[in-house]
Protein backbone atom coordinates (compact mmCIF):
# COMPACT_ATOMS: atom_id res chain seq x y z
CA UNK A 1 0.00 0.00 0.00
CA UNK A 2 1.58 3.71 -0.84
CA UNK A 3 -0.11 7.24 0.20
CA UNK A 4 0.23 10.79 -0.76
CA UNK A 5 2.07 12.87 1.84
CA UNK A 6 -1.15 14.15 3.25
CA UNK A 7 -2.35 10.43 3.50
CA UNK A 8 -5.78 11.70 1.20
CA UNK A 9 -4.78 9.39 -1.93
CA UNK A 10 -4.06 5.81 -1.20
CA UNK A 11 -3.22 3.25 -3.63
CA UNK A 12 -2.72 -0.78 -2.90
CA UNK A 13 -2.05 -3.75 -5.08
CA UNK A 14 -3.64 -7.43 -4.72
CA UNK A 15 -1.37 -10.76 -5.18
CA UNK A 16 -3.18 -12.31 -8.02
CA UNK A 17 -5.74 -8.96 -7.87
CA UNK A 18 -5.66 -5.82 -8.99
CA UNK A 19 -4.67 -1.95 -7.67
CA UNK A 20 -6.90 -0.28 -5.66
CA UNK A 21 -7.05 3.56 -5.44
CA UNK A 22 -8.77 5.94 -3.11
CA UNK A 23 -9.03 9.66 -2.88
CA UNK A 24 -10.54 10.28 0.17
CA UNK A 25 -8.31 9.05 2.79
CA UNK A 26 -9.61 5.78 2.19
CA UNK A 27 -13.56 6.24 2.66
CA UNK A 28 -14.09 4.41 -0.86
CA UNK A 29 -12.12 2.55 -2.42
CA UNK A 30 -12.20 2.03 -6.33
CA UNK A 31 -10.84 -1.49 -8.20
CA UNK A 32 -8.91 -0.67 -11.39
CA UNK A 33 -9.90 -3.39 -13.63
CA UNK A 34 -8.02 -1.32 -17.11
CA UNK A 35 -4.80 -3.29 -17.06
CA UNK A 36 -6.61 -6.73 -18.21
CA UNK A 37 -6.68 -9.89 -16.59
CA UNK A 38 -5.58 -10.05 -12.45
CA UNK A 39 -1.61 -10.07 -11.79
CA UNK A 40 0.46 -10.63 -9.39
CA UNK A 41 1.21 -7.37 -7.63
CA UNK A 42 4.11 -7.07 -5.41
CA UNK A 43 4.86 -3.72 -4.55
CA UNK A 44 3.14 0.08 -4.97
CA UNK A 45 4.90 3.36 -4.60
CA UNK A 46 3.57 7.24 -5.02
CA UNK A 47 4.85 10.38 -5.83
CA UNK A 48 4.18 13.11 -2.69
CA UNK A 49 0.76 14.53 -4.22
CA UNK A 50 -0.44 11.07 -5.09
CA UNK A 51 -0.70 11.41 -8.95
CA UNK A 52 2.05 9.22 -9.83
CA UNK A 53 1.87 5.54 -9.57
CA UNK A 54 3.97 3.24 -10.14
CA UNK A 55 3.62 -1.05 -8.78
CA UNK A 56 5.56 -4.10 -9.69
CA UNK A 57 4.34 -7.30 -10.80
CA UNK A 58 6.16 -10.76 -10.10
CA UNK A 59 6.88 -12.47 -12.98
CA UNK A 60 5.47 -9.68 -14.99
CA UNK A 61 6.40 -5.72 -15.91
CA UNK A 62 6.49 -2.53 -14.34
CA UNK A 63 3.32 -0.37 -14.30
CA UNK A 64 3.41 3.40 -14.36
CA UNK A 65 0.21 6.03 -13.66
CA UNK A 66 0.55 10.02 -14.36
CA UNK A 67 -3.20 10.45 -12.89
CA UNK A 68 -3.72 9.10 -9.28
CA UNK A 69 -4.50 5.45 -11.45
CA UNK A 70 -7.02 6.47 -13.49
CA UNK A 71 -4.88 5.00 -16.24
CA UNK A 72 -1.57 2.89 -16.22
CA UNK A 73 1.05 2.33 -19.10
CA UNK A 74 3.29 -0.95 -18.80
CA UNK A 75 7.27 -0.51 -18.86
CA UNK A 76 8.41 -3.46 -20.91
CA UNK A 77 11.51 -3.83 -19.91
CA UNK A 78 13.13 -6.71 -21.89
CA UNK A 79 11.90 -10.16 -20.92
CA UNK A 80 9.40 -9.96 -17.93
CA UNK A 81 11.21 -10.62 -14.65
CA UNK A 82 10.48 -11.37 -11.12
CA UNK A 83 10.18 -7.37 -9.71
CA UNK A 84 9.55 -6.97 -6.07
CA UNK A 85 10.30 -3.60 -4.32
CA UNK A 86 9.63 -0.27 -6.06
CA UNK A 87 10.19 3.22 -4.65
CA UNK A 88 9.98 6.98 -5.64
CA UNK A 89 10.97 10.34 -4.85
CA UNK A 90 8.69 13.04 -3.72
CA UNK A 91 7.92 14.50 -7.34
CA UNK A 92 8.14 10.55 -8.73
CA UNK A 93 10.40 11.11 -11.14
CA UNK A 94 12.95 9.46 -9.71
CA UNK A 95 11.69 5.43 -9.87
CA UNK A 96 14.32 2.17 -8.68
CA UNK A 97 12.94 -1.45 -8.44
CA UNK A 98 14.35 -4.42 -7.33
CA UNK A 99 13.92 -7.83 -9.25
CA UNK A 100 14.48 -10.81 -7.26
CA UNK A 101 17.23 -13.16 -8.12
CA UNK A 102 18.76 -10.24 -10.79
CA UNK A 103 19.66 -6.42 -10.54
CA UNK A 104 18.22 -3.22 -9.13
CA UNK A 105 16.78 -0.73 -11.90
CA UNK A 106 16.16 3.05 -12.09
CA UNK A 107 14.73 5.46 -13.84
CA UNK A 108 15.29 9.22 -13.72
CA UNK A 109 11.78 10.33 -16.04
CA UNK A 110 9.04 8.75 -14.19
CA UNK A 111 9.74 5.65 -15.55
CA UNK A 112 9.68 6.29 -19.58
CA UNK A 113 13.07 5.00 -19.77
CA UNK A 114 15.38 2.25 -17.38
CA UNK A 115 18.68 1.66 -16.53
CA UNK A 116 19.89 -1.85 -14.98
CA UNK A 117 22.83 -1.54 -12.78
CA UNK A 118 24.58 -4.55 -12.47
CA UNK A 119 27.66 -3.65 -10.68
CA UNK A 120 26.04 -5.53 -7.29
CA UNK A 121 26.05 -8.36 -8.88
CA UNK A 122 22.60 -10.37 -10.20
CA UNK A 123 22.26 -13.33 -8.01
CA UNK A 124 20.95 -11.67 -5.57
CA UNK A 125 17.24 -12.09 -3.98
CA UNK A 126 16.32 -8.52 -4.02
CA UNK A 127 13.54 -7.70 -1.71
CA UNK A 128 12.24 -4.02 -0.85
CA UNK A 129 13.93 -0.76 -1.79
CA UNK A 130 13.23 2.60 -0.49
CA UNK A 131 14.15 6.33 -1.24
CA UNK A 132 14.77 9.50 0.16
CA UNK A 133 12.22 12.22 -0.76
CA UNK A 134 14.95 13.58 -3.21
CA UNK A 135 15.67 10.48 -4.81
CA UNK A 136 19.40 10.47 -4.28
CA UNK A 137 19.76 8.16 -1.20
CA UNK A 138 18.37 4.54 -2.09
CA UNK A 139 18.51 1.68 0.42
CA UNK A 140 17.66 -2.11 -0.72
CA UNK A 141 17.21 -5.36 1.22
CA UNK A 142 18.65 -8.92 0.46
CA UNK A 143 17.00 -11.77 1.62
CA UNK A 144 19.39 -14.06 2.75
CA UNK A 145 22.11 -11.27 2.72
CA UNK A 146 22.75 -7.79 3.81
CA UNK A 147 21.12 -4.27 3.57
CA UNK A 148 23.06 -2.30 0.45
CA UNK A 149 22.65 1.70 0.21
CA UNK A 150 23.60 4.44 -2.17
CA UNK A 151 24.13 7.59 -2.11
CA UNK A 152 24.08 9.01 -5.61
CA UNK A 153 20.67 7.66 -6.91
CA UNK A 154 22.13 3.99 -7.34
CA UNK A 155 25.02 4.67 -9.91
CA UNK A 156 27.51 3.29 -6.98
CA UNK A 157 26.29 0.74 -4.36
CA UNK A 158 27.91 -0.16 -0.96
CA UNK A 159 27.17 -3.38 0.99
CA UNK A 160 26.53 -2.82 4.91
CA UNK A 161 28.23 -5.74 6.68
CA UNK A 162 27.90 -4.31 10.04
CA UNK A 163 24.81 -5.84 11.35
CA UNK A 164 26.63 -9.41 11.72
CA UNK A 165 25.93 -11.79 9.97
CA UNK A 166 23.85 -12.26 6.92
CA UNK A 167 19.74 -12.13 7.65
CA UNK A 168 16.46 -12.92 6.41
CA UNK A 169 15.61 -9.06 5.13
CA UNK A 170 11.92 -8.71 3.84
CA UNK A 171 11.09 -4.60 3.89
CA UNK A 172 13.02 -1.07 4.78
CA UNK A 173 11.84 2.30 4.64
CA UNK A 174 13.74 5.77 4.44
CA UNK A 175 13.12 9.39 6.33
CA UNK A 176 12.85 11.99 4.06
CA UNK A 177 16.23 12.89 4.05
CA UNK A 178 17.47 9.61 3.70
CA UNK A 179 19.97 9.45 6.91
CA UNK A 180 17.37 7.51 9.08
CA UNK A 181 16.50 3.76 7.92
CA UNK A 182 14.33 1.11 9.35
CA UNK A 183 14.01 -2.67 7.88
CA UNK A 184 12.83 -5.65 9.06
CA UNK A 185 13.93 -9.33 9.30
CA UNK A 186 11.56 -12.27 8.30
CA UNK A 187 11.11 -14.30 11.27
CA UNK A 188 13.83 -11.54 13.32
CA UNK A 189 13.77 -8.32 14.41
CA UNK A 190 13.54 -4.49 13.24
Amino acid sequence: ITSSADGTKLAAVVKEGNIWTSNNTGAIWTEDTSVGSTKIWFAITSSADGTKLAATVEGGNIWTSNNSGVSWTVDTIGATKKWMGITSSADGTKLAATANGLNIWTSSNSGATWTVDTSVGATKSWQEITSSADGTKLAAVVYGGNIWTSNNTGATWTEDTSIGATKQWRGITSSADGTKLAAVVSGGNI
